[in-house]
């Protein structure tokens, strides 16, 4: 058990009482509470120990199963649409890695002849919002192994402001099962982890700086070190409670073989480097079309082969199903600007596709944690039933796979449809709400007439409430803006907004009261602009005549 010295309460009396009996400073008080502190505490969870065994057996602590390949994949299968040689390169990588762990732990390897075996740290490339992350998520979660998530861009080379790559080893640490650091520690040791390393493409070496990049080759040469088997202090050494930690042990006389275990090797960590690999002057599609080009009558990898030298007499679209991603090469990764060392720590290489509508539809409709499913539960905890039809779903992925950033954007999308109706419906006498295309495209308008409201009252009480001026809308500068939503296709509500955006400005004009809205106002996108101009310069005129 230790002893954290930066939230240990020392109690006044006990040093004043300390500093009497034996003559000492305050400060030589105050280190010999803390050590005597952690002496007792040491004792006492070593007492424990003895009479109950090992602290972690039976302690919740799970037992690493064993799954295949195709166990893991069809796992995976219920949460990850599409992306077939990802999930099945990575359960590849993880059923075996861990196996071996396994086998090592339990005395299995003894009999091979194997010092060190080889780990299958995988490296994937393609499109943001494809599943990479989300693939290692639900792996961890199945195999049931600590399983660390980071962001490359949140990391730094050790020594410099800023995370360092052993801090992932640390963060690992702290979400294995166990009782304390030192037991958590042991769990990895012998059963294993895995980190998903996020964006490493952001890590990349830029051609064009000169010299050493410490934010950038210095992360992936310590993110090396780790794949490379480095033993980690477990506490980070820059902090107050490992120097303190420290100290104690020397004046205890505590080193060498006597000293508490400190450090986790990463031996049995499985690494995953993940990114987009897409930045503005160059990305890896763009390297890897052209080396495939250059290399004019190769066979590639699927047996295809490219012809260049000639135009054909038509411009032909680009076809989204060519994924360059997939013919990408150690070569083509180290000439985007990771290093040689790290790309060869990192054998498996696989990809990712862009999501299509039709991936989009599955992934709302077939996946076991469905976005509608989280929506119709958000809803029914408030009374309200919520279904979607068939076209207001494709809507959603049509709309989500414009935006090209995979399944994340149909959060987006969806909020966008559903907040009003999130806000209002809530305690009002609605038991079900039915979203259709109809409702996508002008959701709005169509919960102003569940409502039985105008959505140009509706306008004017917004504007009232946010600039304390009541607009006054005649019906004939109403069907102006009716018209207007009609020619454009959009929600009247949304045509309200873009033909008076700039009415805000009354507000700081010292009008006050009703506000008459004119046909002029409306036809007129620099109305407001003028109108406050002029008041401008009618204020600075007032104020030189006086």
């Amino acid at each position: 058990m230790k002893i954290d010295p930066t939230h240990i309460e020392i109690p006044r009396d006990e040093i004043d009482r300390i500093v009497k009996e034996h003559n000492c400073s305050p400060d030589e008080a105050i280190r010999a509470y803390i050590e005597a502190k952690q002496a007792s505490e040491d004792a006492f969870g070593q007492t424990i120990q003895d009479i109950l065994g090992h602290r972690g057996a039976g302690a919740g602590v799970p037992d690493i199963q064993i799954l295949t390949p195709a166990q893991i994949k069809s796992h995976l299968d219920k949460y990850v649409i599409g992306q077939e040689d990802y999930k099945k390169r990575l359960s590849i990588a993880a059923a075996y890695h861990f196996a071996i762990v396994k086998a090592i732990k339990d005395g299995a390897a003894d009999k091979v002849k194997i010092n060190r075996f080889r780990k299958k740290n995988t490296i994937t490339s393609g499109p943001s919002g494809s599943g990479k992350t989300y693939c290692a998520e639900i792996l961890g979660d199945i195999l049931e192994v600590p399983t660390l998530i980071i962001d490359a861009t949140d990391y730094t080379e050790a020594g410099y402001v800023g995370k360092s790559s052993d801090d992932m080893i640390r963060e690992l640490i702290q979400i294995a099962p166990g009782g304390g650091k030192m037991e958590k520690a042991e769990f990895i040791e012998t059963n294993g982890g895995l980190i998903f390393i996020d964006e490493i493409d952001k890590k990349a070496k830029d051609g064009k700086l000169i010299g050493h990049d410490i934010s950038r080759e210095g992360f992936q040469r310590a993110v090396l070190k780790l794949i490379e088997r480095k033993h980690i202090s477990i506490e980070d050494p820059m902090s107050p409670a490992s120097q303190i930690q420290d100290l104690m042990d020397q004046q205890r006389g505590i080193s060498g073989k006597g000293k508490r275990k400190s450090t986790i090797s990463t031996e049995n960590i499985l690494f995953v480097l993940g990114g987009s690999f897409q930045r503005t002057h160059d990305n890896l599609e763009s390297l890897v079309k052209t080396r495939i080009e250059k290399g004019s009558g190769r066979f590639k990898e699927d047996g295809s082969i490219t012809i260049t030298g000639f135009v054909g007499g038509e411009t032909r679209p680009v076809d989204p199903s060519q994924n360059y991603y997939r013919e990408a090469d150690a070569e083509d990764y180290i000439r985007f600007g990771l290093i040689p060392e790290l790309v060869g720590r990192a054998p498996v290489r696989t990809y990712v596709n862009a999501l299509s509508k039709n991936d989009l539809i599955r992934i709302m409709t077939e996946t076991e944690d469905s976005i509608v499913e989280q929506y119709k539960f958000e809803f029914s905890l408030f009374g309200v039933d919520l279904s979607f039809s068939d076209d207001a779903l494709e809507w959603v992925a049509e709309k989500a796979e414009n935006k090209k950033t995979g399944a994340r954007a149909l959060i987006s999308v969806f909020e966008n449809v559903l907040t009003d109706f999130q806000f209002e419906l809530p305690g009002r006498n609605f038991k079900s709400l039915k979203v259709t295309r109809d409702i996508c495209e002008a959701p709005r308008d169509a919960l102003l007439e569940m409502l039985e409201q105008s959505p140009v009252v509706d306008f004017i009480e917004k504007f009232k409430k946010n600039h304390g001026i009541e607009l006054v809308i005649d019906e004939k500068v109403e069907s102006r803006i009716r018209e207007y939503a009609r020619e454009n296709g959009i929600q009247i509500s949304t045509a309200l907004s873009r033909l008076l955006f700039k009415a805000s400005a009354l507000n700081y004009m010292d009008i006050h009261g009703e506000f008459h809205i004119t046909e002029e106002m409306v036809d007129n996108p620099k109305y407001f602009d003028d109108l406050y101009v002029k008041w401008h310069q009618d204020q600075l005129k007032d104020r030189n005549n006086k």
